[in-house]
C-alpha cells in the first residue's frame, strides 16, 4: 500500500466508546499519515489509553468507521488490518523471560519467516536500539530504559505502519529518556507513524508534527507549550475513563 506521505492512509470517523452508561470517547474523527509523529496529551481518565487500544484493534468501540487507503470499512472489516499494521506499546511493556534476541524475534517467528530472515531482521533491530552487546542477555536483567528500547525494537521488527507509545518514558531517568526520544525520531525518519502519549506537553527533543489534546470537560484554550499544531478533542463534561 503506497501513497504520498502527505495523504492520510488511515482515518477514523465518528468514534464513540462507552463503559456502561458512561461515554469515554464521543464522536471523534482523526487521521494518520506516514512518518507523522503525534503528541497526545491529557490527564488520567481523559481516554488516551482507550483510544490507543481501539486503534490497535484491542478494544471494540460502540461505533466507528475507518477509512483505509480511501476505502471506508466498519470495525469488523478493519479489525484484522489494524492488528497487523498497528502496534501498541504499554507504559510497562511485557517482555518474555528469555534473551533480548528471542524477544525481538518472537513476532517474526509467528510470521513463519526463515531463520536467516529472522536473524537479519533482529540484527537490524538491535542496531537500531544500540543493544547489540546485550543480544544474549535475559530481558529480566535489563534496566527500565533498556527494556523499553527492546519493546520498541520488537514492535519495529514486524514493520508496522503505526506505533502507539503509551507514556513510554514516564518512569525513565533523564539519560534513558533522551535515548528513547532519539529512537522515536528515528522511527519517524523511517516513515513509521508514531502516536506518543504524555500527561505533559514537555517532550524533550521529539520532532513533533501534530498535537492532539484529550480533555474531559470544556474545550481547552490554554497554551500547551509545543510548536506543533494543536487539535483539541472535546469530551462531554463529567465523562471520565482511561
Amino acid at each position: 500500500m503506497s501513497m504520498d506521505s502527505n495523504t492520510p492512509w488511515l482515518k477514523l470517523h465518528d468514534l464513540t466508546f462507552n463503559r456502561g452508561e458512561r461515554t469515554i470517547l464521543n464522536n471523534l474523527s482523526l487521521e494518520f499519515r506516514a512518518g507523522e509523529l503525534i503528541l497526545m496529551t491529557g490527564q488520567n481518565g481523559s481516554g488516551k489509553t482507550t483510544l490507543l487500544r481501539i486503534l490497535a484493534g484491542l478494544m471494540k468501540p460502540r461505533r466507528v468507521e475507518f477509512e483505509i487507503a480511501g476505502k471506508r470499512l466498519n470495525w469488523r472489516q478493519s479489525y484484522r488490518f489494524l492488528r497487523e499494521q498497528v502496534c501498541y506499546l504499554h507504559q510497562h511493556p511485557y517482555l518474555f523471560d528469555c534473551s533480548v534476541y528471542d524477544n525481538i524475534a518472537y513476532g517474526l517467528k509467528r510470521k513463519k519467516l526463515s531463520r536467516q530472515a529472522i536473524g537479519a531482521r533482529v540484527a537490524e533491530a538491535l542496531e537500531l536500539i544500540s543493544l547489540e552487546h546485550l543480544a544474549k542477555r535475559n530481558c529480566q536483567e535489563l534496566s527500565g530504559g533498556e527494556k523499553q528500547r527492546v519493546a520498541i525494537a520488537r514492535a519495529w521488527a514486524i514493520a508496522p505502519r503505526l506505533m502507539l507509545l503509551d507514556e513510554p518514558v514516564s518512569n525513565l531517568d533523564k539519560r534513558s529518556r533522551a535515548i528513547c526520544y532519539d529512537l522515536i525520531n528515528q522511527l519517524q525518519q523511517q516513515q513509521i507513524g508514531v502516536v506518543y502519549t504524555s500527561h505533559e506537553p514537555q517532550t524533550g527533543k521529539l520532532n513533533l508534527n501534530r498535537h492532539i489534546h484529550l480533555y474531559e470537560g470544556e474545550l481547552s484554550t490554554k497554551s500547551l507549550e509545543t510548536e506543533c499544531p494543536l487539535t483539541v478533542i472535546e469530551l462531554k463534561k463529567g465523562n471520565v475513563g482511561k
